[in-house]
């Protein structure tokens, strides 16, 4: 027996073997129905319809998509499609259908038309038939009485005099504190405000600086600073010269602009000289040294102090006197003669 022969039968059975379960499966049955939950029913009330399809395994179920007017139904909503595997090896593809019917009476649902796709191209329609759904009315037979018509619907009264009250009272609050924190505020900046005179600010540094007692712990570099930076800036502001952004040297040429009494000049220029020595290299002076700096330039403080000039003097020292067409050059009132 050649080759060909023995393949040939093999084949044929295994073709058979392979359409046996195709043949076999095609048979089975496919079925729809639309089923109504048991119970009662009035005007409005939901109506949870099931669609169901009995159908072979493999097999894919196109639930049909329902507008919202379906016939005399109303339609609310679809849920998707659920597919269950039975015992027989056939499965049920169901959807639920939220319906609602707003009149009494009997009614038919709309026949239902199903699309089914066996997975191997092959497509197919079923028919879900009609089923009778019963809408009893919410009124009692017999009943004719008629009713008053009911009042409208009274909202809950809110009091809103708390809320009131409240907002006023924190309305009150707030403005008081803000009220308060200007006021401080206004007074720290009074405060900030320095009214003495340069001469006045130079002197009160100077009692502070000899009240550190920054020699007597070796701290002559910082004392010496001190010094030199109260008096510069205490001779910018007097004479109204640049001091603190310039040089010694500087400084120097800039006081001949002045009207400084040279000896004065002389001093001033000696502590500025005394207090770079110190601050810029390796000298470290005697404490009563460190002192006696304080003393000399409270010297040249209180000799550059500006003194009143005489037209300031007599000014200040004339009394206000008062006035007036009936008043004599003395302040006193003028004596009127009076005739018969």
């Amino acid at each position: 027996m050649d080759r060909k022969t023995i393949l040939i039968p093999l084949l044929l059975l295994l073709a058979l073997v392979m359409v046996g379960p195709v043949a076999a499966q095609s048979t089975e049955p496919i079925e729809a129905a639309l089923l109504v939950p048991d119970g009662e029913f009035t005007v409005g009330d939901p109506i949870e319809l099931t669609l169901t399809v009995s159908h072979p395994a493999g097999y894919q179920v196109i639930m049909p998509e329902l507008a919202a007017e379906w016939g005399d139904f109303v339609v609310q909503s679809q849920s998707p499609p659920m597919t269950v595997e039975q015992e027989d090896g056939t499965e049920i593809t169901s959807q639920v259908i939220d319906a609602r019917v707003f009149a009494p009476g009997a009614f038919e649902t709309p026949p239902l038309t199903v699309t089914i796709t066996d997975g191997m191209g092959q497509v197919s329609e079923i028919l879900a038939p009609s089923v009778p759904v019963n809408i009893a009315s919410v009124l009692v037979e017999g009943d004719t009485e008629l009713r008053d018509i009911k009042p409208q619907v009274e909202l809950p009264y809110l009091n809103l005099l708390p809320w009131i009250v409240a907002g006023l009272v924190i309305a009150l609050v707030a403005a008081t504190t803000y009220l308060i924190l200007r006021r401080r505020r206004n007074r720290r900046m009074l405060a900030a405000i320095d009214n003495r005179l340069p001469h006045e600010v130079a002197l009160d540094e100077l009692d502070r600086v000899e009240g550190l007692m920054l020699p007597n712990s070796g701290r002559f570099k910082q004392h010496y600073s001190l010094v030199s930076d109260c008096m510069r800036i205490y001779m910018e502001k007097r004479f109204d010269v640049p001091m603190m952004e310039r040089t010694t040297a500087e400084i120097q040429a800039g006081l001949k602009e002045v009207n400084l009494n040279p000896s004065i000049a002389g001093q001033y220029m000696s502590l500025l000289d005394i207090s770079d020595l110190v601050k810029f290299s390796k000298y470290t002076p005697e404490v009563a040294s460190a002192y006696g700096l304080v003393t000399s330039a409270r010297q040249i403080v209180q000799a550059t102090i500006p003194t009143a000039t005489n037209d300031e003097i007599e000014v200040a020292s004339k009394p206000d006197v008062p006035a007036g067409p009936n008043m004599s050059a003395n302040g006193s009132h003028r004596r009127k003669e009076v005739r018969a």
